[in-house]
C-alpha cells in the first residue's frame, strides 16, 4: 500500500508540471518563457530538436536554431548531430542545465555525463523520441477555431519518466501518460507507433496492456502514427488476436489464453488516434 501510494504521488507530481507555453507580454517575457519551457522539455523527453522548438514556438527554422545555439554558449545544452533527426541535429542537457532544470521542475533531474554527447542518447531512438514529444506536447496545446485553448490534457508523464517509477518486466513501456481533460482526471496511456510488427510481437504488447490496465496504471491506450498504412496494420493484428486468443488454449492450464472479458475490455481500451497523423508526416517526413 505505501508503495502504491508512492507511485501515486510520483505520477502526481509529474502530471501537475505545467507544460503549456504561452508567449510573454514583451520579448523579453517570451525570451524568459522559451528558455525555460525548452530546458524543460530536454530534462523530462532527454532530448529537444529543432523541429519541436519551431512548431511549439511558431518561429522559423533559423530562429530556432539560434534559440537552441544561444543555450549551448550558455552551457546548459549540448549539441549532438545526428542522421537520425529530421533536422540533422538534436540537443541534450549539459551539468549545468540539469541543475536549472531542477529549480524549474522541483524534482530531480537525472544527469549521466559522457565522454561524447553522441552517447547521451540512444541514436536508433532518435526519431521516435522527438515524434513522442510532439504528441505529448501537442494534446496540451489544443486550440478551437476561436483561439481558445481547448487542451486534449493537461498534464504529462514521459516515457523516460515511466520507465523510472515502473521497473517490472510485466509492464507494457508506454511512450507516455496523460491525464485527459473533461473526464475526471483519467489517466490514459500514449504508444507512438511508427512502423510495422509482427503479429508474435503484438501479441506480447497487448498481454502487457491487459496487465497494466487490470493494476490500474491506466484505463486506455491512445495510439498516435504518422501512417494509415501502419494504423489499419496494428487494427488487423489486434482485431485476430483478440479473438483467437479467446479460443486458444493453454497447454498447462487448460484455459483459454484469453478470457471473453479480457478481449472486450482491451477492444473498449485501445483506441487508434488519426488526429495528429497529417502533422506528424508533414513535421517528420517532409
Amino acid at each position: 500500500m505505501n508503495s502504491n501510494n508512492e507511485t501515486h504521488q510520483q505520477i502526481k507530481r509529474l502530471l501537475d508540471i505545467d507544460m503549456h507555453y504561452q508567449p510573454g507580454r514583451n520579448n523579453h517575457e517570451t525570451g524568459i518563457e522559451r528558455r525555460e519551457m525548452t530546458l524543460k522539455i530536454c530534462a523530462r523527453f532527454n532530448i529537444v530538436g529543432p523541429v519541436i522548438i519551431r512548431w511549439l514556438y511558431g518561429i522559423p527554422h533559423r530562429l530556432a536554431l539560434q534559440h537552441l545555439n544561444k543555450l549551448v554558449d550558455e552551457e546548459l545544452l549540448m549539441l549532438v548531430k545526428t542522421h537520425r533527426s529530421v533536422d540533422g541535429r538534436v540537443y541534450v542537457l549539459q551539468h549545468s542545465g540539469a541543475k536549472y532544470a531542477e529549480e524549474l521542475l522541483g524534482l530531480s533531474v537525472p544527469f549521466r555525463k559522457a565522454s561524447e554527447p553522441s552517447r547521451q542518447i540512444n541514436q536508433n531512438n532518435v526519431a521516435h523520441d522527438l515524434m513522442n514529444a510532439f504528441i505529448c506536447l501537442r494534446g496540451i496545446h489544443e486550440y478551437n477555431n476561436d483561439g481558445n485553448h481547448t487542451p486534449l490534457w493537461d498534464g504529462i508523464v514521459t516515457e523516460v519518466e515511466f520507465k523510472r517509477i515502473y521497473k517490472a518486466s510485466a509492464i507494457r513501456n508506454v511512450d507516455g501518460l496523460v491525464r485527459v481533460c473533461g473526464n475526471e482526471g483519467k489517466i490514459i496511456a500514449l504508444e507512438s507507433e511508427h512502423s510495422f510488427k509482427t503479429k508474435e510481437a503484438r501479441k506480447v504488447i497487448i498481454c502487457k496492456y491487459l496487465n497494466s490496465i487490470k493494476q490500474g496504471h491506466y484505463q486506455k491506450v491512445f495510439m498516435f502514427s504518422q501512417s494509415q498504412r501502419i494504423f489499419k496494420d496494428i487494427k488487423r493484428l489486434h482485431d485476430q488476436l483478440l479473438d483467437e486468443m479467446t479460443t486458444h488454449y493453454d497447454k498447462k492450464t487448460r484455459l483459454p489464453l484469453m478470457t471473453k472479458n479480457d478481449a472486450d475490455l482491451l477492444k473498449h481500451a485501445l483506441v487508434y488516434r488519426t488526429k495528429f497523423c497529417d502533422e506528424l508526416q508533414s513535421l517528420f517526413y517532409p
